[in-house]
């Protein structure tokens, strides 16, 4: 019964911890996946923000489940925030190419 019960903890434990990067990491990096594709879309600046959020909601959708579906939570914090910086860089260069910055 021992048994079961710490197999039952560890697996509360990494659930607690998928959605805690879900939260913390995959919404934000759905934002900023979000914002460079409203840069990058030929459209007026209104309807690009606009089909760009509604794409986040597809994004976001798709994350989550990839980030349930992987066998390690560790590898699910490690691509999530390489994704994340990876996206903020583009953001950054993008912004620096068109010259907000």
């Amino acid at each position: 019964m021992n048994s079961a019960r710490k197999t039952q903890s560890i697996v509360n434990y990494e659930v607690v911890l998928r959605i805690l990067i879900v939260v913390l990491v995959g919404y934000p990096l759905a934002m900023m996946i979000a914002i460079v594709i409203s840069q990058l879309l030929p459209l007026s600046k209104p309807d690009s923000v606009a089909a760009a959020s509604f794409l986040s909601f597809a994004v976001y959708t798709a994350y989550i489940m990839w980030a349930f579906a992987q066998k390690a939570w560790q590898r699910v914090l490690r691509v999530s925030c390489l994704l994340l910086l990876v996206s903020s860089a583009l953001h950054l260069a993008i912004d620096w190419l068109m010259g907000a910055i």
